[in-house]
């Protein structure tokens, strides 16, 4: 899914002086048709119009496009805060696995509700390439994935790895660098 990454107005032609047709906001989906330079040309599914039976059409600055990764870590950071429920997907409450769940359907992906079922769904990258965005999963003795968080960064020189997950101990939505007890049972990490 695309987004904005800010209000932004949808005009009838690309040019800084066209006509107001419809304003978009960040989270809402839109799907880009054609890109010309500076400027794209959109349709937005919500927006229902009779000029187009995809959505309301027009042109935006290719400049407000939000970047995936920039609206999954937003759409994460929004629950800094929110409490730590297991089996919660709201900001009423949020366990680990629900939070990536939202951040992931922000932008479109669909992923399994658990953080077992999460990793098994997702190709496994090398914990040297980590990157903002990407997911950590850890694991028990046993193996069994058991906790997920959003990688808010690549690795630092000095090892840590900075994060945002719903912390079942703190129990609480945090971001932080990983906490050692966490290092431990580190044991993959995935890209959406």
């Amino acid at each position: 899914m695309t987004t904005v990454n800010q209000p932004t107005f949808v005009v009838a032609e690309p040019a800084d002086d066209a006509e107001h047709e419809t304003e978009v906001v960040p989270g809402e989906e839109i799907v880009v048709l054609e890109t010309q330079g500076e400027w794209t040309y959109v349709v937005i599914p919500s927006h229902a119009s009779s000029k187009d039976e995809r959505g309301y059409p027009g042109w935006l600055p290719t400049a407000a496009l939000a970047s995936p990764v920039a609206t999954l870590l937003s759409k994460a950071r929004s629950y800094l805060g929110v409490p730590y429920v297991w089996g919660g997907t709201t900001d009423a409450g949020i366990d680990c696995s629900g939070l990536v769940f939202r951040a992931a359907e922000a932008i479109g992906v669909r992923l399994p509700r658990d953080a077992r079922d999460q990793a098994a769904a997702l190709a496994a990258i090398d914990l040297d390439d980590v990157t903002e965005g990407d997911l950590y999963f850890f694991a028990r003795p046993d193996g069994r994935v058991m906790h997920v968080a959003i990688a808010t960064a690549a690795p630092e020189s000095d090892g840590a790895r900075p994060m945002i997950h719903a912390d079942g101990d703190k129990m609480v939505v945090v971001e932080e660098s990983m906490p050692a007890d966490r290092v431990a049972t580190l044991v993959s990490a995935a890209r959406l």
